[in-house]
């Protein structure tokens, strides 16, 4: 089968690998389309350990149901699907047995793994569904198009992540990355209730794909190439800071940052994962003790916030869909990684 193949830091060609088979116990999908991750953008640059070239990455999946494993038939029938079906899968794998997973905490499941890290991904023809990720299934609802429903995953992040910063009415967010899971912590915050949403990035043309998607009311939008963003929170506040920070980009320096941005009694969000070789920060202690900011971390999510994400998207609450801005086939996969980093484009989305 094709594939686009990530055969090192920096390097992807688009090839052939062997076919994609139906485990007995999971599923085969034929590939209609698969997310770019910021995720799969920094391993595209920086590798991960999980992983070695080649490799096929890809994990924000959407497809066609067309095979099902004999030991898988039973849960399969009994989740309502069947051959045919348009299906997205969910990439966080969890077991359901362990006691995070018991507690409500599947996301954090003490056995999980990841679809395209553990198992290879869907910038292929073809992908295999392992019987862990069968719980992960969802139908994807009429008027929904496959392209816009591999937003399903992030989107669900996003909304997890908002679980202990407690976004209340008149509340002023920071989000600082305007990339596509910035954009939905914008337009979540906003949902809740924000009175007012700083949407802060380093590149300009990024800040503009998501003013086309948010407008104007209650948001602001702060350029930080040429300035400071601490400052602009600070001037927009009176010098008090912001009652949410959330950081949605791969940057220490902005989680230096964001406690900084922080009111009194603040919360900050710690929402993008660092690469390898900057997985530590200069930590303002004096912040978290004298200004009683909290500081929290969130990974990926749960059910319930997969379902959740499912339901905006069908309805387009926010006007989500949008966040998918450029589509394009598997000879043009390699091209999207730089043009992601660059800022030129909000959203890549890969149909083989």
């Amino acid at each position: 089968m094709r594939a686009a193949i990530w055969d090192g830091p920096g390097t992807m060609s688009v090839g052939t690998v062997p076919d994609a088979r139906c485990p007995d116990d999971g599923v085969l999908l034929r590939v209609t389309a698969c997310g770019v991750c910021g995720t799969d953008v920094r391993t595209f640059y920086n590798g991960d350990r999980r992983i070695a070239p080649p490799w096929v990455l890809g994990h924000e999946i959407s497809g066609e149901l067309v095979e099902v494993g004999p030991r898988a038939a039973d849960e399969i029938a009994a989740a309502g699907l069947s051959v045919g079906d348009r299906v997205h899968c969910i990439s966080t794998l969890w077991c359901g047995r362990c006691r995070l997973c018991r507690s409500g905490n599947e996301h954090l499941c003490a056995n999980g793994g990841l679809m395209g890290f553990d198992y290879q991904g869907a910038y292929a023809e073809l992908v295999a569904i392992p019987e862990v990720a069968l719980k992960n299934l969802f139908r994807i609802p009429e008027g929904l198009s496959d392209a816009h429903a591999t937003f399903t995953d992030p989107l669900s992040d996003a909304i997890c992540g908002h679980k202990d910063i407690d976004i209340g009415l008149d509340d002023t967010v920071a989000v600082i990355g305007a990339g596509p899971v910035g954009t939905a912590h914008a337009a979540i915050a906003r949902l809740e209730g924000a009175g007012q949403v700083m949407l802060i990035e380093t590149a300009a043309a990024r800040l503009d794909l998501a003013r086309e998607i948010l407008g104007d009311d209650r948001m602001a939008y702060i350029d930080t190439s040429n300035g400071d963003g601490l400052a602009a929170v600070r001037g927009a506040t009176d010098d008090v800071g912001a009652d949410v920070v959330i950081v949605a980009c791969s940057s220490d320096i902005a989680q230096e940052q964001a406690m900084e941005m922080a009111a009194p009694r603040g919360r900050v969000l710690f929402f993008g994962g660092l690469p390898k070789g900057t997985t530590h920060i200069n930590f303002p202690s004096n912040v978290l003790h004298y200004r009683e900011v909290q500081v929290h971390g969130s990974y990926a999510s749960r059910h319930r916030d997969q379902v959740h994400a499912l339901d905006m998207l069908a309805d387009d609450i926010g006007g989500l869909r949008a966040v998918v801005s450029d589509i394009v086939d598997l000879d043009n996969a390699p091209a999207a990684f730089g043009r992601i980093r660059a800022g030129e484009v909000l959203k890549v989305v890969v149909e083989p």
